[in-house]
């Protein structure tokens, strides 16, 4: 019998499963016991061998959490199975009341039981004035041989388990069942709690199995004398060893020179652990198993050295996808004139090097346009390409950029730290714009990193090794500027190893119809065709100086696309561009016009370059220049 349970439920719950005689089963349905509710439970009606073969099978199949049973069948199937069993036991009280049902229709009575050890029945012998005679059997066929022998002697009432029962009813005797409903009840409730407790283990255990097997990497477990206990798939795997080669084991004979005898002998912990199994290096760390106190034991979790490279790998590349990447190619670079032609040959040269590059240009010449596409042309071409501009931030922020930070390094640093531009650029290019503008603090952080390519993060105490290239750039003389004092010479002749001059766009003006029809092409210029042969052609436009060079050009081409529907006339539209380009506002260049600007916005750099006509980073660059501290200078006012 099955006890009523949602279908939906049945399957997380634990089975417990009474393996009965017939005359048990009708017993405890006459004795209406309460079956429990919190496993899926079953009775089956079984005998000795025939109950063997049922639960072996039910064993073996994994169906059952726990069994209960009686008598001769208790005893043979606790000889023979693993899993957990409760037997019907059998009380002293539970004696009396069998003995007390048997009194009433006779004074002898005999107790047969299969080699079960009962209560002292000499004092109930007494307190009842029965004649009781107790036999014991081994084997079933012992059972109809005893019986018919009491029936000669008189003996009509047997006291017994329900085999003995049934065939005691059978010849016409008066069978009285042993168990009682208290001692049935306990044993289902037993039953039940150790059923619970076991589903709760196995549970567990199989989560903890998962965990142990689908971990990335290897884990493995000894004891207290670095014996093997437990090992996961990766970790046989990593050995190229089979699991039951591995269990009973001492680990040393798997890892080199391993930090294990000391954890066991410490309890302390040793982390990233370079050791080796068989021929291959593996990262361990090592945990001690504590128990109060004292070790007992070690887990270590490893992966090969390979496995890990792997994995950075493939975590900066996801930082490459998120947009550290040189989006043009040497390819990309528009012009025929024999200037740009060799820049591009140089360039090709280098790519294939992994010298440093310094490329020296006038603004607007396309120096980062280089820089990308010497990237594109390297062997570090999958890698992330990382470019800032020394020029945009304060000397703490540049620095922070750079080189990164510990969690809490300083007031406003992020919880968990951040990473440096140095670290997201491993593997790849890091490309520092306008590098003349980086102060001399800065300049030696940056040349160690060159020398010995490792960073430190601000506030940090470890070494982070890093594999990068270093293209630089700047718009001004690196030379004069280390012959004033304001650029270190030992960082010069660093970043100088490979040289790339970018020539001014008035050197090459027979580049600029090129350029100026790639431009208008790409903003869509809806001028008619003839329109835009004679703009490309115009004379007005060989003769310009170009102060901003290509960045200027490309700006020229938007304002013609904007402009477009005032006109058709080419010279006109091309007067109107130029004139527009060139009633912008100057660079202030005069320390008192700065300063009245940072007055009248209260410091505020952002209004005060607005107020200039300026923008931010051009602002900074001129109170670098004129060394204006405007702050300080209040306070000493």
């Amino acid at each position: 019998m099955y006890k009523p349970v949602h279908e939906g439920m049945k399957f997380m719950l634990p089975t417990v499963v009474f393996i009965s005689y017939p005359r048990l089963t009708q017993y405890i349905k006459e004795l209406k016991i309460s079956l429990p509710q919190e496993v899926n439970f079953t009775m089956v009606d079984f005998t000795l061998n025939e109950a063997l073969e049922a639960a072996s099978r039910m064993e073996k199949e994994g169906t059952v959490d726990v069994f209960v049973s009686s008598g001769g069948n208790a005893k043979l199937l606790s000889q023979h199975l693993k899993t957990t069993l409760v037997e019907v036991e059998v009380t002293g009280f539970d004696l009396l009341q069998a003995l007390l049902k048997a009194k009433a229709h006779s004074s002898h009575v005999a107790i047969v039981s299969c080699l079960k050890s009962l209560p002292p029945i000499e004092p109930i012998q007494e307190i009842l004035a029965l004649d009781i005679e107790s036999i014991s059997y081994e084997q079933p066929q012992e059972v109809d041989p005893i019986l018919n022998k009491l029936r000669q002697k008189g003996v009509h009432d047997i006291v017994g388990g329900s085999l003995i029962v049934e065939k005691a009813e059978a010849i016409g005797l008066r069978g009285h069942i042993i168990y009682s409903k208290e001692g049935i009840s306990q044993a289902l409730s037993t039953a039940t709690r150790l059923a619970l407790t076991e589903r709760e283990h196995v549970e567990r255990a199989q989560v903890m199995q998962a965990v142990f097997d689908f971990a990335h990497g290897g884990i493995l477990a000894v004891d207290s004398n670095g014996i093997i206990t437990n090992v996961n798939k990766n970790a046989a795997n990593i050995a190229g060893r089979q699991k039951k080669d591995l269990l009973g084991q001492p680990a040393h004979y798997f890892f080199r020179k391993s930090k294990l005898p000391t954890v066991l002998t410490t309890g302390q912990s040793a982390t990233d652990q370079v050791e080796q199994i068989g021929e291959q290096d593996v990262l361990v760390n090592w945990a001690p198993l504590l128990i109060k106190g004292y070790p007992n034991g070690a887990v270590a979790t490893f992966q090969p050295i390979g496995a890990v490279q792997a994995s950075e790998q493939k975590i900066r590349l996801n930082l490459h996808q998120k947009g550290l990447v040189a989006k043009n190619t040497l390819d990309d670079i528009a012009g025929t004139s024999r200037t740009i032609l060799q820049a591009k040959s140089q360039a090709r040269l280098f790519a294939r090097s992994e010298s440093t590059v310094l490329i020296i240009g006038e603004t607007g010449t396309g120096k980062e346009i280089f820089a990308q596409g010497i990237h594109n042309a390297s062997r570090r071409a999958q890698g992330p390409f990382v470019a800032i501009n020394c020029a945009a931030l304060p000397e703490n922020l540049l620095e922070s950029e750079l080189f990164g930070y510990e969690g809490g390094a300083f007031t406003g640093a992020r919880k968990q730290g951040k990473p440096g531009l140095f670290e997201l650029a491993h593997g790849g290019t890091i490309f520092l714009d306008e590098i003349a503008e980086m102060s001399l603090a800065v300049q030696a952080r940056l040349l160690r990193v060159i020398e010995e390519r490792e960073v430190m993060r601000i506030g940090g105490d470890s070494i982070i090794p890093v594999d990068v290239r270093i293209i630089a750039a700047t718009n001004k003389h690196l030379h004069e500027l280390v012959q004033k004092g304001q650029f270190r010479e030992d960082l010069f002749y660093r970043l100088c190893v490979l040289l790339l001059l970018l020539p001014p766009l008035r050197e090459r003006p027979e580049d600029v119809p090129i350029l100026l029809k790639c431009f208008l092409r790409d903003l869509d210029c809806m001028l008619p065709q003839f329109v835009l042969t004679d703009i490309i052609k115009h004379q007005q436009l060989k003769t310009s100086q170009w102060p901003g060079n290509i960045r200027e050009l490309r700006n020229f081409a938007e304002r013609l696309t904007t402009l477009a529907s005032m006109t058709h006339n080419p010279s006109e539209l091309v007067s109107l561009a130029l004139t527009t380009y060139t009633s912008t506002p100057e660079e202030p260049n005069c320390k008192e016009e700065i300063f009245q600007a940072l007055h009248a916005t209260g410091g505020n750099r952002k209004e005060a370059a607005k107020l200039l006509g300026i923008r931010r980073t051009t602002l900074w660059r001129q109170m670098k220049k004129w060394e204006l501290d405007y702050d300080e200078t209040m306070k000493q006012q």
